[in-house]
This record gives structure tokens, sequence and C-alpha cells, in this order.
């Protein structure tokens, strides 16, 4: 006990004397509890565990295999009614034309052409076809606008022979095609076009 209150005093005869000397002042709370005279009871000494640092493992990553996912499976065969063969539909036939001949140096149809024309033409004719006169004709060497000429006319001939029979003169086209090489002159090909 002498022990603490002399620790007691000089820990105040420090606090109050010197004011440039700083002390420290160390306090038994065990000491001071049995100075008020209740019993004390005996503290467990603090016992500090040494310090351990916490070490991770390291994460082992391993690599994602994909996996495909698994296909569903095939619809039911559907069964299908055994058609009769069906014909494949009639291929379209080609356009119809007529070729008329005309003497070396004539203009006008040759006699039968016209009964020829209103043969090709028909009773009525269509309102929707369409015409197409070529015409050729035989040339001069050094003219050649006198075969264009010559074959204009010829085609202007079956054409009047159409208007007669009632097809819109807009339905027809004349090609004066005159002496073309490769081509026989003196002939006029008519084509109907549907």
């Amino acid at each position: 006990m002498r022990q603490v209150f002399a620790t007691i005093l000089l820990g105040l005869a420090a606090l109050s004397g010197a004011g440039a000397a700083s002390a420290q002042v160390v306090v038994n709370q065990q000491a001071l509890q049995q100075l008020s005279g209740k019993p004390v009871a005996p503290q467990r000494p603090v016992v500090r565990r040494p310090y351990r640092p916490i070490v991770r493992r390291p994460v082992v990553r391993r690599p994602v295999v994909m996996r495909p996912l698994p296909l569903p499976p095939p619809p039911p065969p559907v069964s299908v009614p055994v058609v009769a063969a069906v014909p494949p539909p009639p291929k379209p036939a080609g356009p119809r034309a007529v070729t008329l001949v005309f003497p070396s140096v004539d203009v006008a149809l040759p006699g039968g052409a016209a009964r020829q024309l209103s043969h090709f033409i028909g009773a009525k004719a269509d309102a929707r076809a369409h015409y197409i006169v070529q015409a050729t004709a035989p040339g001069v060497a050094g003219d050649p606008s006198v075969a264009r000429r010559m074959a204009l006319n010829r085609g202007l001939a079956v054409r009047a022979v159409l208007r007669r029979a009632g097809v819109a003169s807009d339905h027809i086209i004349v090609q004066a095609l005159g002496n073309p090489p490769g081509i026989v002159p003196n002939h006029v090909t008519l084509t109907e076009i549907p």
C-alpha cells in the first residue's frame, strides 16, 4: 500500500511542481479498488496472441468447357397424300407470222395476198393484239433510200388491209428494212404479238 501512495504522490508532485518537465502517470486499477475497501476479484492477465497473417489460397481457374446444347428431336415425318401427276401447262405458242412475196418492182399487194391476210387475221381482229410489218425491197447499189422507200410503200399496203379489218392504227408497227444484207428482198412478214 505504501507503494501505491508513493506512486500517487510522485505523480502529483511531478504534475504540480515542474512546468518544464513532463511525467507519465501510471494508475494501477487493482490498487485503487483495494483502497475503496471492496473485495477485488483477481483479474485475468491479458494474453496477446501473436499475429498470424491470413493466407489466402490462390483461386485456380479452370477453363470453361462449352458443351453444345442437345438438338431437339427431328419432327415426325409428314405423310403426303399421293396426287395424280398433273401435266405441265402447255407452253405458250410463239407469235404467229405470215410472209408475202412481192414481184421485184411492184408496190401493190400481189394477187391472193389480201385473202391470205384476211385468213391470217380471222373473222374478227383481236383488239389486244399488236402487229409488226417488216418489209424488204431490192435496192440500187448507189442509193439505199430507193429500197427503203419501196419497202415502206409495201408495208403501208399491208397496214391498209389490217386497218380495214378493224385493227387500231396504234397496234400496227411498220418497219421498212430496205435491202439488208443476209435477207432475201421482196418479202413482207406480218407478225402478230398477243
